[in-house]
């Protein structure tokens, strides 16, 4: 069972989207995502799954980072969450500081799901944790279509 919170008018816009990387309707041919014309958001995509949202984020993440060489935490978000919509000094500044660096540095798994978590709790509120499981994370890296390495610990 995979977890969906589509149009729930009580939770926050992102996670209602179950996108919540609140990422903007763009041509992408996401996994998952709702037609423009079965959507009931006018400027974020809609998933079917909450999964699928992740994925997008994470697939957006690889991307800039893998394709655009974007590797600090200030390029990537300078991107994803420009000045003229954002606060985006702030922005940077809590993910820095939820990850530990600036420097992204080699993007494993687990540095994926600690971006994410970072991004979405600024798209979302800290109430979005109750939302997201652990569970929820790793269904969107085993359907990433990247190969992440898994942190090793010696």
């Amino acid at each position: 069972m995979f977890t969906s919170y589509l149009n729930n008018p009580s939770l926050p816009r992102g996670i209602r989207n179950n996108n919540p990387g609140n990422l903007v309707r763009s041509a992408n041919a996401w996994i998952g995502k709702i037609p423009y014309e079965q959507s009931l958001d006018s400027r974020f995509e809609q998933f079917t799954q909450l999964r699928y949202g992740l994925r997008a984020l994470m697939r957006d993440i690889y991307n800039d980072y893998s394709r655009k060489g974007k590797k600090t935490v200030t390029e990537i978000i300078s991107e994803f969450a420009p000045n003229f919509e954002n606060n985006t000094t702030a922005y940077i500044s809590t993910v820095i500081k939820m990850i530990g660096s600036n420097i992204i540095g080699e993007l494993t798994q687990e540095k994926m799901i600690a971006l994410s978590k970072a991004i979405i709790l600024v798209e979302n509120g800290s109430a979005y944790a109750k939302y997201i499981s652990d569970k929820d994370y790793n269904d969107a890296i085993a359907i990433l279509g990247i190969p992440l390495k898994k942190k090793v610990v010696h």
